[in-house]
């Protein structure tokens, strides 16, 4: 249901998982629509997410936390709601879904991309939306710049 220009900018990168069940994978996702550009895993992720305009997760991983860290413009959806967090956490994904950062299922997240494609930028950077991140990532993904320096100075003091 994506609209054709985000369908034909897409690029899937296929899960970390053994080559057999990636050309499994791989096949599944050309035999819905040969025209998708796959990446094996093999590509850095970096250099992917650079050329990128919106990056989405398909599941709740270090990657979601990576890339709202460092602001990039990021999607997620997973379709077991939030029933895999802690009570504790769910407040600050909720936050994360109610300015449309976090989809609990494929229809929103598509409706999402296709209104915001041609400026992802004006969505990303409303105020709601990054103070919810900022709260987020202050909790959960707070970027240091000097990590090991931090480490060594927590250790140090404990």
């Amino acid at each position: 249901k994506l609209n054709k220009l985000p369908r034909k900018k897409l690029t899937i990168r296929l899960t970390p998982q053994n080559q057999s069940n990636k050309q499994k994978e791989k096949k599944r996702w050309l035999d819905f629509d040969s025209s998708l550009r796959i990446d094996s895993g093999s590509t850095d992720i970096r250099h992917l997410i650079s050329r990128s305009r919106l990056v989405v997760h398909s599941y709740d991983s270090t990657g979601l936390l990576e890339t709202l860290s460092l602001n990039i413009p990021t999607l997620a959806f997973w379709q077991n709601d939030l029933d895999h967090l802690h009570e504790y956490v769910k407040p600050y994904y909720q936050d994360l879904i109610d300015v449309g950062v976090i989809h609990l299922d494929t229809e929103s997240i598509t409706n999402k991309i296709n209104e915001i494609w041609d400026d992802v930028d004006s969505w990303w950077y409303q105020t709601d939306v990054q103070n919810a991140i900022k709260k987020f990532c202050k909790k959960f993904a707070k970027n240091c710049p000097s990590p090991s320096k931090k480490m060594a100075s927590l250790l140090k003091n404990s």
